[in-house]
C-alpha cells in the first residue's frame, strides 16, 4: 500500500465511524480547565527575573527591544575595550618582575 490508498482507506473508516454529538456540559467543563489550567501556569523562574529586568530597564517593551539594548552596549563596551589603547599601556617605564626562584612548589626539598 501507498500513502493514496493509506489516506483513502483511513478516510472510508473514519466515515463509516458513528457520529455522535459532545454534551453541552462536557465542553463547557473542558474549556474551563483549559482556561483555568493556561492562567494558572506561572512562568518560570528565569522568565519572571528576565520580564522584571526588562520593565525596570524599559517599562511597557517586548522583551526582544531590553534584551537586544543591552546585547549592543556589551558588543560596544568589549569592541572599545579590545580596540583602545589604555594610558597605562602608552608608558614607556614599565618594569619587569623577574623570580629568582623557580615556580615550582618544592615541599619537601627534594627537587
Amino acid at each position: 500500500m501507498n500513502d493514496t490508498d493509506d489516506a483513502a482507506f483511513a478516510s472510508k473508516f473514519l466515515k463509516a465511524l458513528p457520529t455522535q454529538a459532545v454534551p453541552a456540559a462536557l465542553e463547557a467543563r473542558i474549556l474551563a480547565d483549559f482556561d483555568r489550567l493556561a492562567l494558572g501556569r506561572g512562568k518560570g523562574w528565569m522568565a519572571r527575573f528576565a520580564s522584571g529586568w526588562s520593565e525596570l530597564l524599559w517599562p511597557g517593551a517586548p522583551l526582544w527591544q531590553p534584551a537586544s539594548l543591552l546585547a549592543l552596549s556589551l558588543v560596544v563596551g568589549l569592541t572599545a575595550g579590545a580596540f583602545v589603547p589604555s594610558s597605562t599601556a602608552a608608558s614607556t617605564d614599565q618594569t619587569y618582575a623577574v623570580a629568582d626562584t623557580s615556580s615550582v612548589m618544592d615541599l619537601y626539598k627534594d627537587l
